[in-house]
């Protein structure tokens, strides 16, 4: 099964994320983005089990920067 992946620029957007999610009861993860899929090398992805498109425009919505998402295999 495919993982689900936002991927977000830094360490501190993925706990606000993982956060803010837990709160609205969405389950969510947080790991080192693929270095594939890392432009700088540096990122942290939240790991969800939900439509992922959706969930990152809640968090646009709410000010955290989604850089992208991606399913994983």
């Amino acid at each position: 099964m495919a993982k689900q992946l936002i991927m977000l620029s830094s360490i501190t957007y993925a706990m606000k994320a993982k956060d803010f999610l837990s709160a609205r009861g969405i389950r969510a993860f947080i790991e080192r983005t693929p270095r594939e899929l890392s432009s700088a090398g540096c990122g942290y992805s939240i790991r969800v089990d939900s439509d992922r498109e959706a969930v990152a425009r809640m968090l646009a919505d709410v000010g955290i920067k989604v850089l992208g998402t991606t399913e994983v295999y």
